[in-house]
């Protein structure tokens, strides 16, 4: 469950990629005005709260840490506490190293991301709004923010996922948090704050220990 958050980060960093000039409302309107940003960024660092609340548990893991991503597929996340542990993901593989316990896990996620890619990065809003019931509106809540709502239609997406929501800030339009709701009632959020766009990576900034 730790890693299907994380590739949707993921596809959260290029969903829109196409846009329907047919459609008006306010959810077309908002990934529209996304466009030309994310034409712009090369990457992102943030610092990162991850809630993750489940029957099994007695109380909700919060976690912290930092997040650097560059399109199309590279992230490492890096996990302060409660345990420190590197994630580093590309087209392939999803690495999990725990400096700690000197232990390293290495999963071929190939044919996830080969979904991403149909689910949400090479989707128009079209495609978007044929796997999904799609709102947008403001949200008091989370200041100066849009909260997307993303409720899936197929049956294969329902399997896993109950829904999808995404909060963008109205003036910088970066994701500022996210909140997956899984088929079998957990839920997991992540909240992004100190965005930073375009600082310098290379590849060494996604490499984790041997």
């Amino acid at each position: 469950m730790m890693r299907v958050p994380i590739l949707l980060c993921v596809a959260v960093m290029t969903i829109g990629a196409q846009r329907s000039p047919e459609k008006k409302d306010a959810f077309d309107q908002l990934f529209a005005r996304t466009m030309a940003k994310r034409d712009t960024i090369t990457s992102i660092r943030a610092r990162f709260t991850e809630t993750t609340t489940s029957s099994l548990l007695n109380k909700p893991i919060v976690a912290h840490g930092t997040v650097v991503a560059a399109p199309p597929a590279r992230v490492l996340m890096t996990y302060t506490d409660p345990e420190h542990r590197s994630v580093a993901i590309d087209a392939k593989a999803l690495v999990v190293f725990w400096p700690d316990r000197g232990q390293r896990e290495r999963i071929d996620i190939s044919k996830t991301q080969k979904r991403i890619d149909q689910y949400f990065t090479h989707a128009t809003i079209d495609d978007l709004r044929s796997m999904f019931d799609i709102t947008a509106a403001p949200d008091p809540a989370v200041a100066n923010s849009n909260r997307v709502e993303m409720r899936p239609k197929r049956k294969q997406l329902k399997e896993g996922l109950a829904r999808l929501d995404l909060w963008i800030d109205r003036e910088t339009l970066l994701l500022v948090q996210m909140e997956i709701g899984f088929a079998g009632g957990d839920k997991k959020t992540i909240r992004l704050e100190d965005t930073a766009v375009n600082v310098p990576v290379t590849d060494k900034t996604f490499e984790i220990p041997r």
